[in-house]
């Protein structure tokens, strides 16, 4: 290589190094592309929930001001005899000036508004029927109503939250706040943010940038535009488009925009209690200058390179050729020297080749026999309780107790599906098992685990405690997969209790916030500190050969972990061990806030 390299044009090295030198300049303006995106996208994201949190602050500063109010004994009764509403106003006019909300007014059952905090103004709201407004039509149907929307009497826009006021299951009207939201707008301009918020229909009603107020991200649908126009949301704004194109995709509510010559990275986060979406947009500017400023200094740095790298090979050849006739002899020797070396390397290494054959097929027969010997030992106890079954369902066939029978046999088939998932541990330990993504309960996974050990748990004399919560706990996952995991701790509970003579297994369930906790105690010999580090690992047991393969706990490490949870063991204080498996739940139920 060295001699052909000699042989070769300077020109043909000095295009292969630029070949080189663009490609390496390439991949790093790339790398650095891809680190400034995702440094962009994590700044983003911070973004998002600062700016999240804050709008989620200025809502709920007044969120309670309807419910207070709608428990107001004069607005009851204003509401209830029709009554002047003199006093109302002036309380309205007293509480809005301290709370710093845009308005505050009350609403009869007709939607007709009864009292307002600002019925000294000429645009006041007081008589004015406010009943096709979706926040009352909320009240009027029991619900808190949540509503933005450009003010129809004062044209200015707000945020409307509504609360209905009853007495005695008698829906009198509604008491209405209006946020004037332009304070946070103002905030974003000011930090130079490009932030926007858009509604269930995809309409920015807030935004940093006044021109992109009231327009669409997407074409709006005729049932869509009907909606608004019945709800007067937007009064006579025409609903256009946002001139966004959208470009690549990065992910979940990550993508690549473009208006006018800029390109920006757009991320998207929705605010589920009021069906909002929002977007915060950065500019891509400062990723390309940064993609650009390493290209043009990789470029100069592959060009001083090429250069140099030129030089040093004109240098050497001059060196080489002032040195060649002196250095041929030594070169000769050292040649000799080295095809000596190579041929003692290759005598050693053929001998290590054949020494390590034989290890390799010592080791796989060990492992044939141990593997043989362990699937015999896992496969006596299934069997034992397949030959009980079956010998149950004849006797209660003789007696014509057919759905006992049916039972047993119904047994039978369960065992046999579990010899079927013993007999298949190795082919799960080498593949990933899919992940299954059904509800699974619990406490059933539990039950049938400790019906497929019965006879083994009889056999040992063992006494087994359970203690579960009294409601289903569930889990997204395999329901032969949780098994197989607590058929594998509680034959491992019992193997541990052989030699005891008090043996007794407790199995706790708890459910904690949003994950399981499955405890295994035994009252076992425990386990030695040095093993508690390996207990997970493959083809690791502390068994005897030919009574266990060493995979039973790596396989239930494997499935816990696909399960998105975590399973660890320990000594227990007062003797024994215990296994804890932590899994993730799927809530019984699912509230969320009214629309």
């Amino acid at each position: 290589m060295a001699r052909f390299i000699k042989r070769v044009s300077p020109w043909w090295l000095l295009i292969v190094g630029l070949c080189v030198a663009s490609g390496v300049v390439w991949q790093a303006g790339r790398w650095t592309y891809a680190v400034e995106l995702e440094s962009l996208i994590k700044t983003g994201e911070e973004r998002l929930t600062l700016y999240t949190g804050t709008l989620r602050g200025a809502l709920s500063r007044y969120a309670y001001l309807p419910y207070v109010l709608a428990r107001n004994g004069e607005v009851l009764a204003l509401l209830e005899s029709g009554r002047a509403a003199d006093q109302v106003n002036l309380y309205l006019e007293d509480l809005n000036q301290e709370a710093g909300c845009q308005a505050l007014y009350i609403m009869d059952a007709t939607g007709t508004t009864r009292a307002s905090s600002n019925w000294r103004e000429p645009l006041s709201y007081v008589g004015k029927n406010y009943g096709f407004r979706p926040y009352f039509t909320a009240a009027k149907n029991n619900r808190q109503g949540r509503f933005f929307a450009i003010g129809v009497t004062t044209n200015q826009p707000g945020f409307f939250m509504s609360h209905p006021v009853y007495r005695e299951e008698r829906f009198l009207g509604a008491v209405v706040v209006k946020v004037d939201l332009d304070p946070l707008q103002a905030d974003w301009r000011e930090g130079g943010e490009t932030i926007l918020v858009s509604d269930a229909n995809g309409v920015l009603f807030l935004s940093s940038r006044d021109d992109w107020k009231y327009r669409s991200l997407l074409p709006l649908t005729a049932e869509q535009q009907e909606l608004i126009r019945t709800g007067r949301q937007y009064g006579s704004e025409p609903i256009e488009l946002v001139p966004l194109q959208t470009g690549k995709s990065l992910g979940p509510d990550q993508r690549i925009v473009r208006t006018g010559k800029l390109n920006y990275l757009m991320l998207s986060r929705t605010i589920p209690s009021l069906d909002w979406t929002l977007y915060h947009l950065a500019s891509l500017e400062p990723v390309q200058e940064r993609t650009q400023a390493v290209a043009t200094i990789g470029t100069i740095l592959s060009l001083l390179l090429l250069a140099l790298g030129m030089y040093a090979r004109e240098r050497r050849q001059k060196q080489l050729s002032r040195h060649k006739a002196r250095e041929a002899e030594a070169i000769k020797t050292i040649n000799l020297r080295l095809q000596d070396e190579i041929e003692e390397h290759c005598r050693t290494e053929h001998a290590l080749r054949n020494t390590q054959a034989e290890l390799v097929q010592h080791s796989k027969l060990a492992a044939l026999g141990q593997m043989a010997a362990g699937i015999v030992h896992e496969l006596n106890q299934p069997i034992a309780a397949i030959r009980t079954h079956a010998a149950s369902g004849r006797l209660l066939l003789d007696r014509r107790e057919e759905e006992k029978a049916r039972e047993s046999f119904t047994s039978v088939t369960r065992i046999t599906d579990h010899m079927a998932s013993i007999t298949a541990q190795l082919k799960t330990f080498a593949y990933k098992t899919p992940r299954s993504s059904e509800p699974v309960d619990v406490q059933t996974c539990l039950l049938a685990a400790l019906e497929m050990t019965e006879a083994l748990l009889s056999e040992m004399v063992i006494v087994v405690k359970t203690q579960q919560p009294p409601e289903p706990v569930i889990i997204k996952g395999g329901g032969s997969r949780l098994e197989q995991v607590l058929v594998n701790l509680i034959r491992n509970s019992v193997d541990a209790m052989r030699d005891v003579e008090r043996r007794a297994l407790k199995i706790t369930t708890t459910q904690n916030d949003e994950m399981v906790e499955i405890t295994l105690c035994d009252s076992g010999s425990g386990i030695e500190e040095q093993n508690l580090a390996e207990l997970f690992n493959p083809f690791f047991t502390t068994k005897e050969v030919g009574k266990g393969l060493g995979l039973g706990l790596s396989i239930s490490y494997r499935i816990i972990t696909d399960l998105g949870g975590t399973i660890r063991a320990l000594n227990n204080p007062e003797g024994g061990a215990s296994f804890v498996v932590r899994l993730p739940v799927i809530p019984a139920t699912t509230t969320g806030e009214e629309q």
